[in-house]
């Protein structure tokens, strides 16, 4: 595939035009990996999403030449590149959640793509969606077949979003940041699974991320984008060989970041804010026309507390009952024995949660102003006045532009979809606050801008966090103890600074491959 010249510009609601990509030109040969390396915002997902031309009403698309096996995609009509979408080049979306349909099992849904590109019976079609979610590694076909997006964990939705972008068999896969949001464990897993499967069906591929560690063995050829615009090109040696600082930060950014001062330290004090004691939850699924049930543990007597600015971690891999646990302690699932116990203020709720995947949480029908008020509006004490009062003291406090109070949560960016998600968490002003891989899908720079942000408030407001992460270098740096998850159990309880001794079988595992994907920790950021 290639391009010359494409250049997208986004009409904002305002009236202004933002440029995402200027003039770029680029070009992947087969069978090989092109890896597209950028910070948050620097255009690398409007250039998968232009590539296939799948870009919003409110874009500009253009570009001299854009072709793929010798066809001029300029020429197509949108029925010949529905023809190509899934059959010629596929996507793996940046959040499954968002990109895989609700209401719709999963087997159907690959399904679905095998009927639009191909003339195969129900029966072959059934058993091409079998083979290919088990060569994506999901081995209970017959559970993930009849299992909705939701029902299945977030490692199990990304390897979901691969079987259904490869069961064409694709000449092309664009992989967008298919591992961000995905603990270090199924992160090496499905970074596996995707070099054994190009080497396989010979792919061509074109991986995007802002994690370059992920593409020393990955990437034949490493395009470097900020801005709209290509700034480096080459192997990975050649990369790192760069002076330019934009390229070194991506590179290695404890180099250039390192100057950065960390926020004061926080100590741990007073009463327990929040306590919880042998929580244990059960998930029952039915199968589909059948009395037959059967159930999944996804906790089993779960027991800790936090106090009154501590933090603590909770790790685990995927599946093994973390946003679970998350989602019980703040009301949202209902634990079927156990208590949690919460000090309550002022008659006040105390629990706020900041969710993995802000692009989910949003409601996109709002504005940033009303996804803010919102929890004010449902609690019903405030006047109008005092909750626009509330609203802007908490878009200062997180740095939020009031400039975009009127703006709808799909114009922003990653790390501005974060801010809003923790403006509208801190708006109810909570003593505990449980932030779920709140910050794993942003580069390194970003993250730590939320961190630090986050740190600050805590040590502001004396907030109690909880941090559901799978970056063990992150957790060392705010926790207090660490609380290690497998199979919906606390498996071991330790603190940052003997999380590396550990001899639990599970802790050793995340460790091993938390080191196998060279994972950038944020310590010289902070």
């Amino acid at each position: 595939m290639s391009a010359a010249a494409l250049r997208v510009v986004y009409a904002g609601s305002d009236g202004r035009a933002s440029v995402a990509i200027s003039s770029l030109d680029f070009d992947v040969g087969p069978q090989e990996t092109l890896g597209i390396l950028g910070k948050s915002g620097s255009g690398k997902s409007s250039l998968a999403h232009a590539l296939l031309r799948l870009l919003p009403g409110n874009a500009k698309f253009s570009a001299d030449r854009l072709c793929f096996q010798n066809d001029d995609l300029l020429r197509f009509s949108q029925t010949e590149l529905r023809r190509l979408r899934g059959a010629g080049i596929a996507l793996i979306s940046q959040e499954p959640a968002l990109a895989l349909n609700p209401v719709l099992t999963v087997g159907r849904q690959i399904e679905d793509v095998l009927a639009a590109h191909s003339s195969r019976s129900r029966d072959q079609r059934k058993q091409s969606v079998k083979s290919i979610l088990r060569d994506v590694g999901l081995e209970d076909t017959a559970r993930m077949m009849r299992a909705y997006p939701h029902q299945l964990s977030g490692g199990q939705r990304q390897r979901a979003a691969i079987a259904q972008a490869l069961v064409c068999s694709p000449s092309l896969l664009i992989a967008d940041e298919p591992l961000s949001a995905l603990d270090v464990s199924t992160q090496a897993e499905v970074l596996e699974l995707l070099k054994r499967v190009k080497q396989e069906r010979r792919l061509a591929m074109i991986f995007i991320t802002h994690n370059a560690a992920v593409l020393e063995g990955l990437a034949d050829r490493i395009m470097v984008m900020r801005q709209g615009e290509v700034v480096a090109m080459g192997t990975f040696s050649e990369i790192s060989a760069s002076d330019d600082p934009y390229v070194a930060n991506l590179i290695s950014p404890r180099k250039t970041l390192a100057q950065l001062a960390a926020p004061a330290a926080i100590t741990a004090s007073g009463e327990p804010l929040l306590q919880v004691r042998g929580l244990s939850k059960k998930f029952v699924q039915s199968r589909p026309f059948s009395r037959k049930s059967f159930t999944i543990t996804a906790l089993e007597d779960v027991s800790f507390e936090v106090a009154e600015c501590q933090s603590i971690a909770i790790i685990g891999r995927s599946g093994s009952g973390k946003s679970t646990l998350a989602r019980c302690l703040a009301g949202l699932e209902e634990a079927d024995s156990g208590e949690i116990v919460a000090n309550r203020t002022n008659g006040k709720n105390n629990v706020q949660m900041i969710f993995q995947e802000a692009g989910t949480a949003l409601n996109p029908r709002f504005t940033a102003e009303e996804i803010i008020a919102e929890p004010l509006l449902i609690a019903g004490k405030l006047t109008p006045e005092q909750r626009m009062e509330r609203v802007s003291a908490v878009m200062d406090d997180v740095g939020f532009n009031p400039e975009w109070a009127g703006r709808r949560a799909e114009q922003f960016s990653g790390g501005q979809k974060q801010r809003l998600a923790l403006a509208r968490a801190l708006v109810a002003e909570p003593r505990v606050l449980i932030l779920d891989e709140a910050f794993s899908g942003l580069d390194v720079p970003a993250q730590a801008r939320m961190m630090r942000l986050v740190l600050e408030l805590q040590s502001r407001h004396k907030l109690a966090c909880i941090h559901v992460s799978h970056d063990l270098n992150f957790v060392s740096l705010f926790a207090r103890e660490v609380l290690v998850m497998d199979a919906g159990r606390i498996v071991e309880r330790t603190s940052p600074s003997r999380l590396p001794e550990s001899q639990n079988p599970v802790t050793r595992a995340i460790i091993e491959q938390s080191e196998s994907l060279h994972a950038i920790g944020l310590e010289a950021v902070l």
